[in-house]
């Protein structure tokens, strides 16, 4: 198995999707800053004391949409394809399955570093501080964005073993 090809690939692709998810957040925060309610720290949703506003579900579907269904779906079959004519031996399930793992792992990865801890903590873009929370030490909660990201780690394998699955059975 040609492991640098398919973590070289994992990894490629990955920062490209979570480059594009970085971009859809900001872009749907600007758009509608609640559209993220239910990812904020519960004591910043509590000083908010609204629910998510209808702009903000539409905003979230079409994040939704657009990340999953625009970017991750066809990103992912670019990268079997594409990492399917790199490999001496083709597209197998292991190879597949961990390629998409890596993909997952590294915009989650991303998703907590750059996003939740840089951007959101520290850097803290008024685009992304909900109306009448503005200061609030737990914008810089840190341990929250790691217990989250901890509770969506098992999408990594998932993920890889969903897409394995379609490899093989395709090939």
């Amino acid at each position: 198995m040609e492991w640098s090809t398919i973590v070289g690939y994992g990894l490629g692709y990955g920062l490209v999707l979570s480059v594009l998810f970085s971009a859809a957040v900001l872009a749907g925060a600007a758009v509608s800053t609640d559209f993220l309610l239910n990812d904020y720290p519960p004591a910043l949703q509590e000083r908010y004391g609204r629910p998510k506003s209808a702009r903000g579900r539409r905003v979230a579907v079409a994040f939704g949409v657009f990340v999953w269904g625009v970017c991750g779906l066809p990103l992912m079959t670019i990268a079997m394809i594409t990492l399917d004519g790199a490999l001496d031996g083709g597209l197998g399930f292991v190879s597949a399955a961990l390629c998409a793992a890596l993909i997952f792992a590294t915009l989650s990865v991303f998703d907590l570093v750059v996003l939740d801890w840089i951007v959101f903590a520290g850097l803290r873009p008024r685009v992304l501080v909900l109306p009448g929370t503005e200061g609030m030490a737990e914008y810089r909660d840190l341990r929250f964005h790691l217990v989250a990201a901890a509770k969506g780690s098992p999408l990594i394998p998932a993920v890889g073993l969903v897409t394995g699955g379609a490899a093989a059975l395709i090939a």
